[in-house]
């Protein structure tokens, strides 16, 4: 028992240095992560390395493809537009099917309090974890599972990705306390119980934050 909360403490502790490395841009999209120069870097055994990035991968900050080594997430910017594209009509088609069930949504609200508490700390890879929490639980209360499983699929990396390139740029509160209330906005809507306002609002704030996030993304590349 106690080597296994040992191996658990020591995965965590390597996975928040080279999420660190990440978002602080010491290491770049695209970058690989090779497991045995980690692991000689760290002085800790090759398998500890790989439990990290395993949870690095589920965060979105890590890709593997077809028997390649571990990568930094890396999305092209001409793909951002596409990824938000295809997110806006996943999330709008979630937003009508919850507001047609109208589940409780107080794990939602609780979340944005989450989010709020990040603010006052100033902590932005904690305000993105529970932003991406909010739209996948909403997901979830539309109780399709595939759907669940392609958003899923298309957020965890975009998220993640968000913060690598912009993070330096969103020190202002008013984005994130803007952030905040455009989700409050999404509850209102399903709360009315009319799926089609509560598509539109989905759409319309996924539709800025595109355009926000596609702007930051270019500024950063002309740097």
């Amino acid at each position: 028992m106690i080597n296994e909360v040992t191996n658990s403490l020591l995965k965590d502790s390597i996975a928040a240095q080279i999420r660190q490395e990440i978002i602080g841009g010491g290491l770049a999209p695209g970058d690989a992560l090779v497991e045995g120069k980690w692991a000689a870097r760290l002085g800790v055994a090759q398998a500890s390395i790989r439990a990290a990035l395993n949870i690095l991968e589920a965060e979105g900050f890590v890709e593997r493809g077809n028997g390649r080594s571990a990568r930094v997430t890396k999305i092209a910017v001409e793909n951002i537009r596409h990824n938000f594209e295809v997110r806006v009509a996943l999330e709008s088609l979630a937003a009508r099917l919850v507001t047609e069930r109208q589940p409780d949504l107080a794990d939602l609200d609780q979340i944005t309090e989450d989010m709020r508490s990040a603010v006052k700390t100033r902590n932005l890879q904690a305000f993105y974890s529970r932003d991406l929490r909010f739209h996948l639980a909403l997901c979830e209360k539309a109780g399709n599972p595939v759907l669940t499983q392609m958003l899923r699929r298309l957020l965890v990396p975009l998220f993640a990705f968000v913060i690598i390139r912009t993070h330096e740029q969103m020190g202002g509160r008013d984005r994130w306390t803007r952030s905040i209330a455009q989700h409050e906005q999404i509850l209102a809507a399903i709360r009315s119980g009319d799926p089609e306002r509560a598509a539109a609002e989905v759409a319309a704030i996924i539709g800025y934050f595109s355009t926000d996030i596609s702007e930051l993304t270019r500024k950063k590349r002309r740097k």
